[in-house]
């Protein structure tokens, strides 16, 4: 009976105690459960969003779709001619360049363009790359854009033989990704302007219906106001259509030269630096050869045919567009026998094919003109042709008719099937304009007869055969020139630069009837200037008379005619050109000048050297590694004080080694061997993979751009005039982030109330949806301070992201301004990438564990000695920490339970291991309180939060460090003590807690610094930056 009353009492007490314990930490549990319910559906949906496919099921089939139509190249041309690589075609991410159009005088990047704007006209030359601009748009989405916006592409070739509405053809896309509720989706986007639509190829539309197809675009585009569009078009086959409602046009410019290089470093089989680095001089050796090159799709065929094994088969590159179509396709119909593949070697003689093809080529064209389908052959239309040449090749229609047509669309890559066999495509569509004028080369009645009847279609066509013809093409470009249009009489300046053979005269006659044009009203697209500096790029009399008028045109004055004079010396890429543009004085010629390129780095080098600023910029806007090398031999031309030309050209260079082809170049320059060693920042790339002269250039740089305050150098003053930063908007990262990162600048401690944290506070609360918070998070509340604050925003997922960045750029502006962040790091933030921008900013002002505060001091030291290891990753000190756990614990429990037991035994009186009295039982009492103390400090420190903004947690931490220094001391002396009366001798006691204490402290250090370098503080923004090494 006894037993079951304990029992029940004991359980009784328990429930007493467990009730007590309940009812104690009611408010913790409420505050628990609030806090729970708050975030459970904000953490739902955020767990939503990570486990569902990338667009939901059902648009990441159409994501699927998109990368299979947008990933490759498809113009004909395989890399590797199916040796090895399956004849894949290159793929666009692989080789793509981003297209520029010219603005303002300057140039900016067009896809930038494209997106800024609700409805845009698309413009380019023949082979621009506009469907290829749009394809890139369609990937980037397709690799990682939201679905909130969908693009798509709809061809306009096929509104040709359809009369459908646009929101069918839309709706088609869809469907074929399997999407079975494609006709509500697309409704339902559409209203929301939930789709971003890419209508490609108005030129491609037959004059039959041009007109209507224009006004279904019109009607389309008033009908959904909220969805972006975008229509492209060959220039020469827009005049102003769409002005009423697309209110901005964009002409893709050509390649300039750092294009180029780009662009030939990218391409398979060239990715030898020497290769491309040959090609790009053969280039600049032909002026003629340059002007073809700046168009992507003939420095396609240059790259194709100076790949892998082709440049032994197909000899020196031509300098004729002509030309080279006819070498690139003599090479795709014959290339199994002049790369000696006896395996592969086709039945059917490369003549035979290329007649079908020109014949093909010259009835779709003609067939085609009116109703504008050149891009799609029946199969029935291939086989009459073929059917039709059989007899005359002395073959048999079976079975050499489906033989020729299956070797032809199966080997040559110059057509296509487009739906399993039903229908085909020419590659390109400037390769059915040469086929045809090849077919035609020997009748120029029936070529002007089409060219009469429709001359938009034919105009290619004829500038074509003018180049191909075996005769004279005078008459031809004679009745060109007559027409009343301007814009016909255009097409005669361009024939007379492909012409083979043209009377003396009638050239003459041109050439004077467009000098004297120069500048007209009527060319709106400097087609004249474009034409005039195609000629100028040759050699010959008839090139050096024009080069002589446009030279002297651009010495006179002011005027439309200088400004076009202007344009067209740009377009020939001369020397001779170069030089009269260095001779002059006014912004105009200047940017000419540095539109020329490579050509004109040599006449920008002599400018920038006497003290030109403007040169200095613009040899970054050149580009090119010969333009970078240039620079850097400004970075020691003189103090930059004196000579501040020095500090441009270390953050003009900061922008372009961004590029391999930069950092190769200046890794081979031979440097001046005289060049003082002194101010640089020589560890600036001691821990990075980087050689050769590049690790000197890159330490001059580093230090010219903020004229050595990381050193504290007495010139540093000179770092707040910002005028040769002036234009810079982009800086290597690995330049960027040690000088941001490793300034002297620290929190700004401001009263809570002050205005300039009301508007950070108001800044993140505008955000607080698009960066994702926490619900129970808010900048108004005293649960989190300002810092904390920052560090929930900046490591916010949607934080790198574009929605992101229009979020918290104000709120960086602040916290750089209020934290008085020098001019010169607050330029070189706002350069590198957003990405490497967002770990900056939530290093330096976020959370407090990673501030440099009076709490964790990072000397300027220190933080080379962290960015000098960012790519050390020792592996865990496991051994280490153990060793410290160890011999920390077992001097703890010696020094705690030995001290501790003696001091509590000496409160009440006891005596255990017969050990006598220690000292008084007061002085046991006062380290008993410390250690009541010490506790009370632990407690309230968690919660010291609350009043941080009052400089409370300085408190609390010095409190509880001189607290806890008392406490451990006195229980160490107890415990040694009573060491010495159990032992006999002090020496032991003190002699183990050496042994231990040493064995910790060593351990803690050593994992300390080892932590350390796993922990950089600086590899989250070095991580985030793009990967330099594939920047290709």
């Amino acid at each position: 009976m006894s037993g079951q009353i304990q029992t029940l009492l004991g359980s009784a007490a328990g429930v007493t105690v467990v009730a007590v314990v309940l009812f104690v930490a009611r408010p913790y549990f409420t505050t628990l459960a609030t806090w729970a319910a708050q975030a459970t559906p904000h953490a739902v949906r955020r767990l939503y969003r990570r486990l569902r496919p990338v667009g939901g099921r059902r648009l990441k089939r159409y994501r699927d779709q998109v990368r299979v139509e947008c990933a490759n190249v498809r113009i004909g041309l395989s890399p590797a001619d199916r040796d090895g690589d399956g004849g894949r075609p290159p793929g666009l991410r692989d080789v793509y360049v981003p297209l520029q159009c010219e603005r303002g005088g300057g140039r900016c990047d067009a896809a930038g363009l494209l997106r800024g704007h609700r409805r845009t006209v698309l413009l380019g030359e023949p082979g621009a790359g506009k469907t290829l601009l749009l394809k890139h748009e369609m990937l980037e989405w397709a690799d990682g854009g939201d679905d909130k916006v969908v693009p798509v592409i709809v061809e306009l070739h096929a509104s040709n033989r359809r009369k459908d509405p646009f929101e069918e053809l839309i709706t088609e896309k869809f469907q074929q990704a399997g999407i079975a509720t494609a006709a509500e989706m697309v409704e339902r986007r559409l209203d929301s302007g939930g789709l971003r639509v890419f209508f490609d190829g108005l030129d491609e539309v037959g004059s039959e219906e041009f007109e209507r197809v224009v006004r279904e675009l019109h009607d389309f585009a008033v009908r959904h106001p909220d969805c972006d569009m975008v229509v492209s078009c060959r220039t020469a086959a827009y005049d102003q259509q769409l002005q009423g409602v697309f209110d901005q046009e964009i002409r893709v410019a050509e390649f300039d030269d750092a294009s180029i290089l780009r662009f030939l470093a990218k391409w398979p089989h060239l990715a030898d630096q020497v290769t491309a680095a040959r090609i790009f001089q053969a280039l600049q050796d032909d002026p003629e050869l340059m002007v073809l090159a700046r168009s992507p799709l003939m420095l396609t065929l240059i790259a194709y045919l100076q790949s892998g094994d082709r440049p032994e088969s197909v000899g020196p590159l031509p300098n004729s567009r002509a030309r080279f179509y006819d070498m690139a396709v003599a090479h795709l119909l014959d290339r199994d026998r002049l790369l000696n593949r006896s395996e592969a070697i086709g039945t059917y003689h490369a003549g035979r094919k290329t007649l079908v093809l020109q014949r093909l080529a010259l009835r779709q064209l003609s067939e085609s003109s009116a109703r504008g389908d050149q891009q799609e052959i029946t199969r029935e239309q291939f086989e009459s042709v073929v059917e039709e040449l059989l007899p005359g090749f002395d073959l048999d229609r079976s079975p050499h008719l489906q033989g020729m047509l299956r070797e032809i669309v199966g080997r040559s890559e110059l057509i296509k099937d487009i739906d399993r066999g039903r229908h085909y495509q020419f590659t390109h569509l400037t390769l059915l304009e040469y086929l045809a004028a090849c077919e035609l080369r020997a009748d120029e009645h029936t070529l002007m007869h089409h060219y009469r009847r429709d001359p938009k279609p034919w105009r290619e066509t004829v500038r074509m055969w003018c180049a191909v013809t075996r005769g004279s093409c005078t008459r031809v470009v004679r009745e060109v020139f007559e027409d009343a249009d301007m814009w016909r009489k255009v097409l005669a300046l361009q024939c007379l630069a492909d012409a083979v053979h043209i009377e003396e005269e009638l050239a003459e006659e041109i050439l004077t009837f467009f000098l004297d044009g120069l500048g007209a009203p009527g060319d709106q697209h400097d087609h004249i200037a474009k034409g005039l500096g195609t000629l100028a790029a040759s050699n010959s009399p008839r090139g050096r008379r024009v080069l002589a008028a446009l030279v002297g045109t651009a010495q006179g004055p002011a005027s439309a005619r200088r400004t076009a004079a202007l344009r067209a010396l740009t377009v020939s890429g001369r020397q001779e050109a170069a030089r009269a543009l260095a001779g002059q004085q006014d912004d105009e010629a200047r940017t000419a000048l540095q539109a020329m390129g490579d050509v004109a780095v040599s006449s920008l080098a002599r400018r920038a050297e006497l003290g030109e600023m403007w040169a200095v910029r613009s040899l970054r806007a050149v580009g090119t590694p010969t333009a970078a090398v240039q620079l850097a031999g400004l970075l020691w031309s003189g103090h930059p004080v004196v000579f501040p030309v020095a500090r441009a050209a270390a953050w003009n260079l900061a922008a372009l080694m961004s590029s391999p082809d930069v950092r190769d170049a200046l890794s081979e320059w031979t440097a001046p061997p005289d060049l003082p060693r002194d101010q640089q920042y020589g560890w600036i790339w001691s821990g990075l993979p980087y050689t050769g002269t590049l690790r000197v250039v890159a330490a001059r740089v580093a230090w010219l751009m903020d004229c050595g305050r990381l050193d504290g150098h007495p010139a540093s003053d000179l770092a707040s005039d910002m005028e040769p930063a002036g234009g810079v908007t982009t800086v290597h990262p690995h330049i960027g982030i040690p000088l941001f990162a490793c300034a002297r600048f620290r929190w700004a401690r401001l009263p809570s109330g002050d205005a300039t944290w009301q508007e950070v506070d108001s800044g993140v609360n505008l955000a607080w949806e698009t960066l994702e918070l926490p619900s129970h998070v808010s900048a108004r509340g005293p649960l989190l301070d300002r810092r904390r604050l920052c560090d929930f925003a900046f490591k916010s997922p949607a934080a790198p992201s574009g929605r992101g960045r229009q979020a918290l750029e104000p709120l960086r502006d602040v916290l750089l301004r209020i934290h008085g962040v020098p001019p010169t790091q607050q330029a070189v933030l706002r350069a590198l990438p957003w990405a490497v921008q967002v770990e900056l900013v939530r290093i330096r002002f976020g959370d407090p564990a990673h501030r440099f505060d009076t709490r964790l001091r990072h000397s300027a030291q220190d933080l080379r000695t962290q960015w000098c290891q960012i790519q050390e990753q020792p592996d865990p000190p496991r051994a280490l920490k153990a060793m410290a756990w160890a011999a920390g614990g077992l001097l703890t429990l010696l020094v705690a339970g030995t001290g501790g037991t003696r001091i509590v035994s000496q409160m009440f009186g006891w005596h255990p291991f017969g050990l006598g009295s220690w000292g008084p039982s007061d002085l046991a009492k006062v380290v008993f309180l410390l250690f009541l103390i010490a506790a009370a400090t632990v407690v309230f420190g968690s919660r010291r939060h609350a009043w941080e903004d009052r400089g409370g947690d300085e408190v609390v931490d010095q409190l509880g460090i001189v607290v806890g220094t008392v406490l451990l001391s006195s229980l160490l002396w107890v415990a040694i003590d009573t060491g010495k009366e159990l032992m006999g001798s002090w020496q032991v006691p003190l002699l183990i807690a050496a042994v231990l204490t040493g064995c910790c402290a060593i351990s803690l250090q050593w994992t300390s610094r080892i932590n350390k370098k796993r922990n950089n503080l600086l590899r989250a923004a070095f991580s985030a930056q793009p990967d330099l090494a594939q920047n290709r």
